[in-house]
């Protein structure tokens, strides 16, 4: 038919592309595309999962050491606090390479402290030792507010509480005696106690002549000894058994419970591999601090382990030179790293294997476990400081 014309009808076309489909080879191209992107989503996902696992329990180790660090590190800077000067000596004592884990590949220091984190400064005008009671001078207790009014629950505000029994500071004796208040009698200035057959630093002990203690003093006291379990089988204690729990890498503080006498070992952090100590301070009484590396510079070189007071034949008068403690506190993650290769590198062995810490070795070879290690130094603030006498004359 002459000057017909086919005409393009898109409706058609369309409807005949919509039938045609895709063919097996487009199907097949387009599963594999979708599978490796699936298998890249995956994977992207499980390597996330993985890095945030190890980067929670490393923050768990962190927060464990600061917090272990927190504890220690207040205390060593009130140490002494209120106490007399003259007594410096036995407000400290440290162990190096704790003998009760001689059996682990390393050993960790401990380290045992009095302090007088509540106010009480009573002077003595009589004691005989032996007998638990004392007299104080006349009027002392009205200085105190351990009355029924700020403390309700104790009628007296004393019953029960830690003391510490001094003699008379210019007489140089080296008896302290730590005891329990019993009674209180404020109208004879009495005090009535039981002794606490507990070892205090440095050989104080009780005893002594009666006139020893005329002009002495009495004390509120907190006894603490800071201490890591490595293996969860620490000798002479019992899993269950006044706090202890008997899981390896758990740092306690051990102290006199009041309401029982007892030791109590209170749990402060777990997931801690190591706790060093190492000690400064004017150890030859030139009141200058101790340039120990002789390189004229007071410097981190200049700390020493507890080992090297072995070294003096006064240990107590050394101990009252002491003006700084450096802490070292190791957390090992709890569980290996999930996020690591086979194999650590050699820049990260001292991250995933344990570093030389003062005189404590390092790991044999790294296990994959992540470490976060705190030092800090404290320095002891009051160790000659009595506050409550100095803030009395407007000093503070």
């Amino acid at each position: 038919m002459r000057g017909f014309k086919m005409r393009h009808h898109p409706q058609r076309a369309a409807k005949e592309i919509s039938e045609k489909g895709f063919t097996l080879i487009e199907f097949l191209l387009a599963s594999a595309i979708m599978l490796v992107v699936i298998l890249g989503i995956l994977s992207l996902y499980m390597d996330s999962n993985r890095v945030s696992v190890d980067q929670q329990q490393f923050t768990e180790t962190q927060h464990n050491v600061r917090a272990a660090m927190y504890f220690i590190s207040r205390d060593l800077r009130s140490l002494g606090a209120g106490l007399p000067e003259e007594f410096a000596g036995h407000y400290l004592q440290g162990v190096n390479n704790d003998p009760n884990q001689s059996s682990h590949a390393f050993q960790t220091d401990r380290l045992t402290i009095i302090g007088n984190a509540d106010p009480l400064r009573l002077q003595i005008q009589s004691y005989s030792p032996g007998t638990g009671t004392l007299t104080v001078e006349p009027n002392e207790f009205l200085l105190w507010p351990y009355t029924p009014t700020n403390y309700p629950s104790d009628p007296l505000g004393y019953i029960n509480r830690i003391i510490l029994i001094l003699p008379n500071p210019s007489l140089n004796n080296v008896n302290g005696e730590l005891a329990q208040i019993t009674g209180i009698d404020l109208v004879g200035s009495q005090i009535n106690f039981t002794t606490l057959n507990v070892p205090l630093p440095n050989l104080l002990q009780a005893g002594g002549a009666g006139n020893d203690y005329v002009g002495g003093s009495v004390h509120f006291v907190e006894l603490k000894t800071y201490w890591l379990d490595v293996d969860g089988s620490y000798s002479g204690l019992n899993a269950g058994t006044d706090g202890y729990l008997g899981v390896p890498e758990v740092m306690y503080v051990s102290r006199l419970n009041p309401a029982t006498s007892l030791i109590e070992h209170q749990p402060l952090a777990c997931n801690i591999e190591d706790l060093q100590f190492q000690y400064h301070g004017d150890l030859d009484s030139d009141e200058i601090l101790d340039d120990n590396n002789n390189n004229s510079l007071i410097d981190m070189g200049d700390f020493l382990n507890w080992d090297d007071l072995m070294m003096w034949t006064n240990v107590p008068a050394v101990v009252g030179g002491i003006r700084r403690i450096r802490v070292f506190v190791l957390g090992r993650t709890e569980n290996a790293s999930v996020s690591l290769s086979s194999k650590v590198p050699v820049s990260a062995q001292y991250i995933y294997g344990k570093p030389a810490i003062a005189d404590s070795p390092p790991g044999s070879q790294p296990d994959k476990h992540r470490r976060f290690l705190l030092d800090t130094t404290a320095n002891i603030r009051n160790m000659s400081l009595n506050v409550y006498n100095y803030a009395a004359f407007g000093k503070i």
